[in-house]
């Protein structure tokens, strides 16, 4: 797999490092994120997985697996989930001041984070990058970018995260008729098109557009694959409506918003999804949706065009 190229020789020029990010689809930074930041963040890592689950044993500098049974290891730790660590990290103003200087302007926090404490598998898989995506095909109605940040050594045998500079020029790449998933097809994408660095450290970002291809690879490895993803928007992007659900009928959501209660209408068009990007059936949104849940709306003219849980 062809490597990254890195761009911290840029920092300073949101100009030419916008340029980049429009012509590739991404910025790749090494060792630019505030120490103490990660530091919180990996010292709750390594907690879940020395103290809640004993999988890696103490004084480790790298989550080396101590080869306990990690079979029902959760994809999804619920230690982290809830544990208001990606609340924390996006509160530091050096992390908001960093991302800041990269675009040039303010930005704003988009609600959804997914925690990666992933365990070493036993065999490599067919298609290596079988996970591939678009986060913008599952996320209409508003923009962002989403920011891949690793919190230990991450080696090609550990993993971590692929994608395909350049690719995000052709649009969106998903089988719009494939549902529920609407996966990317094996081979829409050539072999020779993914890339990552030889190692992801610490501190260092992987920043790409919302029709960049990516893909999480399997971690064969002998340590755990510690990352985290977040979002951001500019002032100038299209912002979804945040809240708490208050109403719900088959024709129409109200959301309990910073700036009020604010109602939208629901059609055969919106895009309703909860966990995996799966597109639900919009007649059981009645079912499906609770009043009291932390929904995040892309919305335009008044319409609902995607309703997804916040995650974080």
């Amino acid at each position: 797999m062809k490597e990254l190229e890195e761009h911290n020789h840029l920092l300073g020029d949101p100009e030419a490092l916008n340029k980049v990010f429009e012509e590739e689809g991404y910025l790749y930074f090494r060792d630019v994120l505030d120490k103490e930041a990660v530091e919180e963040v990996r010292a709750k890592y390594f907690s879940v997985l020395v103290d809640d689950y004993g999988v890696v044993d103490p004084g480790q500098d790298q989550p080396i697996w101590n080869g306990k049974d990690v079979s029902s290891f959760p994809v999804k730790v619920p230690e982290v989930y809830g544990s208001g660590t990606y609340e924390r990290f996006v509160a530091n103003p050096a992390i908001t001041r960093f991302f800041e200087d990269v675009v040039g302007e303010p930005i704003s926090w988009i609600p959804s984070t997914e925690y990666r404490l992933n365990p070493p598998v036993a065999e490599k898989p067919e298609d290596p990058v079988a996970g591939r995506h678009q986060d913008g095909f599952f996320n209409n109605g508003y923009n962002f970018r989403i920011c891949w940040i690793p919190f230990a050594d991450i080696d090609e045998e550990i993993g971590g995260l692929a994608i395909a500079p350049g690719a995000h020029k052709r649009g969106y790449l998903h089988d719009a008729s494939d549902a529920p998933k609407f996966p990317i097809p094996a081979g829409a994408i050539a072999d020779d098109e993914w890339a990552r660095p030889k190692v992801y450290r610490a501190g260092d970002v992987l920043m790409f557009s919302t029709k960049t291809p990516h893909s999480g690879l399997a971690n064969l490895g002998k340590a755990f694959r510690l990352s985290m993803d977040v979002r951001f928007s500019t002032a100038n992007d299209p912002q979804p409506v945040i809240g708490d659900l208050i109403e719900v009928t088959r024709d129409s959501i109200t959301l309990d918003t910073s700036v009020g209660a604010v109602r939208l209408v629901v059609d055969e068009d919106t895009y309703l999804r909860l966990k995996d990007g799966a597109r639900l059936p919009n007649e059981e949104i009645e079912t499906l949706l609770h009043i009291g849940d932390p929904l995040m709306v892309g919305a335009q003219d008044g319409r609902a065009v995607l309703i997804r849980p916040q995650k974080g």
